[in-house]
């Protein structure tokens, strides 16, 4: 095998895990854009919000249906958004509110937490150099 050749090997061990960390960077950037904007449609557009709403709480459902650990909390979280995404809708009052609120303030949160964690990788490379 050709990785335990010492020019094949990674000069830096930290960086062993960065194609990992990267991805999980863009998927909260994009989790969370995603997020917003089914948000903000879903409550302008009342028989896309319900759409959007029931597949989202049924793709979640079915994640967490499937037991894989590694589904688990992302399972959970899109079974959340999707109940949100339901309650929102329908304009139970303050229930509705809560929701939508709710909804906004995390997509703002996984866009936040994606950038801190960009931040973050891109201090620990500077480092390393």
């Amino acid at each position: 095998m050709m990785t335990n050749e010492p020019e094949y090997r990674d000069a830096n061990p930290g960086t062993e895990n960065l194609p990992g960390r990267g991805r999980s960077i863009i998927l909260l950037i994009a989790g969370g854009i995603a997020l917003a904007i089914l948000t903000i449609a879903g409550l302008r557009i009342r028989p896309l919000g319900l759409a959007v709403g029931v597949f989202t709480f049924v793709s979640g459902l079915t994640m967490l249906v499937r037991r894989r650990t590694f589904n688990y909390r992302p399972g959970v979280i899109v079974t959340i958004c999707g109940f949100f995404l339901l309650l929102a809708n329908p304009r139970f009052g303050l229930v509705a509110g809560f929701a939508g609120f709710f909804l906004i303030i995390g997509a703002v949160g996984l866009v936040v937490f994606g950038l801190f964690r960009a931040i973050k990788l891109a201090w620990e490379l500077g480092r390393f150099s």
